[in-house]
């Protein structure tokens, strides 16, 4: 189930790299369980010959249980931490992957504001490849690895390449900690993930189109969440899931299914087909005008 595109799409022309996010598109949130008719579209995309990215808010050992389940080898790319982390697969047990690029930034004004609007805030500052720093225990699930909880002072002792924090309602602080200086993007109403001013899914997946000398035309994208919509802004065809807010869907040129009916696996299907033609039109969204 999807839109029909803008008219600025250009007909004919093949998609060579598709950014795919994870959580709330191909997976439950904390879950590494994609669907069997998500994984055979994914599967046949690549058959195509078109990149498939992983372009997430999960760490890069978030990555690596879903990215196994969907057969991405060695040397594929992937996108985690919000931008942050740009790495590649190695096919190996003892070093699944080597960071192409990272994005480190001194935590410690953000973290002061989050204690400042909210005393007993959770914080955490990501390990790469290891898991956090936490100044008390996150629950179960929420942040992947291994967590070590250490005095505050010790969470802003270095730089990193994310960090979060975690409150009810902290989410509404997002833009005193984003005036500070900083990219901080609400996850759910009591979760922030902050990164370094300017950085986003965006900035990371042009980087890697330019790497790969592909035309702006030829990609594509898929997601639902917050974190997306710079990256949906960005590429040529835009996916936004039919659960996703109300914002996300304005940054995209297509509406597909929601997670229950696989709207991913409806999108990537739609970039498979040679005509390219919408598996099922519904009413245009309004990125079609821009």
């Amino acid at each position: 189930m999807l839109t029909t595109p803008h008219e600025s799409t250009t007909p004919g022309r093949p998609v060579k790299v598709v950014f795919l996010d994870f959580d709330g598109t191909i997976v439950r949130d904390g879950d590494d369980i994609v669907p069997e008719p998500v994984r055979h579209a994914i599967t046949r995309t690549i058959a195509k010959g078109i990149k498939v990215v992983p372009c997430t808010g999960r760490s890069a050992l978030g990555i690596l249980p879903v990215a196994e389940l969907l057969g991405l080898g060695k040397g594929s790319m992937f996108i985690a931490s919000n931008g942050a982390i740009t790495g590649e697969l190695t096919g190996k047990r003892h070093r699944p992957f080597d960071v192409v690029r990272k994005r480190v930034f001194d935590p410690w004004a953000a973290l002061t504001v989050a204690m400042a609007v909210e005393p007993q805030v959770s914080m955490a500052v990501e390990q790469v490849g290891v898991g956090w720093r936490v100044n008390k225990p996150f629950p179960m699930g929420r942040l992947r690895g291994l967590q070590h909880i250490v005095d505050e002072r010790v969470l802003w002792s270095e730089h990193t390449t994310r960090a979060v924090v975690h409150a009810p309602g902290i989410a509404a602080y997002a833009p005193q900690i984003e005036g500070a200086g900083f990219t901080a993007t609400p996850g759910a109403d009591d979760w922030i993930d902050v990164t370094q001013r300017g950085l986003s899914k965006a900035t990371e997946a042009d980087a890697l189109r330019r790497r790969w000398g592909i035309h702006p035309d030829d990609t594509a994208a898929i997601g639902d969440g917050a974190n997306d919509i710079r990256l949906l802004h960005q590429v040529q065809h835009a996916f936004a899931m039919g659960h996703s807010s109300q914002a996300v869907k304005d940054a995209a040129d297509y509406i597909t299914g929601t997670l229950d009916h696989h709207g991913a696996a409806s999108a990537l299907n739609t970039l498979t087909l040679s005509t390219r033609k919408p598996e099922a039109a519904l009413t245009p969204t309004k990125a079609g005008t821009r």
